[in-house]
């Protein structure tokens, strides 16, 4: 019976030793655990500004992008505006320098 007891002693002596430990290993981790928390914080504030960056470098990218196509298309325009304007100003100099005849002959080819 002896033997019981004494089996039944290191069992409760083995259960609040395990308590105890666990509980200063809980509270020895606390610091640790409370700085992986800030840690994931400082992580996930830091992701969000990157992400809030990003999206406002895409949109002033999109802007640049419009407003190239738009320059691109005025000088293009005025490019072929400019192709265009030799002709009917070579006409209006010959009719009124009264050369017809070289005016029929481009007229002709």
């Amino acid at each position: 019976m002896i033997i019981v007891y004494i089996s039944l002693a290191l069992f409760i002596g083995s259960i609040i030793y395990l308590a105890f430990f666990a509980f200063k290993t809980f509270k020895d981790s606390k610091p640790t655990i409370e700085n992986m928390t800030q840690t994931v914080t400082r992580i996930q504030a830091k992701t969000d500004q990157i992400k809030s960056e990003t999206d406002q470098l895409a949109m002033t990218q999109q802007g640049i992008t419009e407003d190239v196509e738009y320059k691109k298309e005025a000088v293009q325009y005025t490019v072929e505006a400019a192709k265009e304007i030799p002709e009917p100003f070579k006409n209006i100099w010959f009719s009124i320098k009264g050369d017809k005849w070289k005016l029929r002959n481009r007229s002709d080819a």
